[in-house]
């Protein structure tokens, strides 16, 4: 039987040149995710996502205001939401966190874009949310 790591890991084999260059640009945020035991992977249907798997196989999808720039620099803010699985016309999608709401806190944040901040969000969303059938994230 293949793991999610596994299968995650077969994915990024196949990135896209586009997929693999925001790899590299999203690797400190894929590198947290990871940490929380929430395999992630780029995506690039209608703009670049980081898509993650949560414990109850849902995903964490990570954006901007609409998708991830393809250079850091010009990222503004984090947009999260758990969705049942990455598609549109998802059956139900919770919002997760938006930093756009805090944007002066972003602003002094510029080198991770508080990415700390992005994973404990996702990590009290988990624990609370009733569609996190498997509980919480470690």
């Amino acid at each position: 039987m293949i793991t999610t790591a596994q299968a995650v890991a077969a994915i990024r084999a196949d990135y896209s040149p586009r997929e693999s260059a925001a790899s590299v640009v999203c690797q400190d945020l894929l590198a947290a995710l990871k940490e929380a035991d929430l395999p992630a992977r780029i995506e690039s249907r209608g703009g670049l996502t980081v898509c993650a798997v949560t414990p109850s196989d849902a995903r964490i999808v990570v954006a901007s205001e609409e998708s991830l720039p393809e250079r850091r620099e010009v990222l503004q803010s984090w947009h999260v939401a758990h969705v049942p699985e990455d598609e549109p016309g998802a059956a139900w999608r919770c919002t997760v966190y938006d930093s756009k709401a805090d944007a002066s806190r972003i602003r002094a944040d510029r080198d991770d874009l508080a990415i700390a901040s992005l994973i404990a969000a996702v990590r009290a969303h988990l624990d609370a949310c009733p569609r996190s059938v498997s509980g919480a994230v470690k």
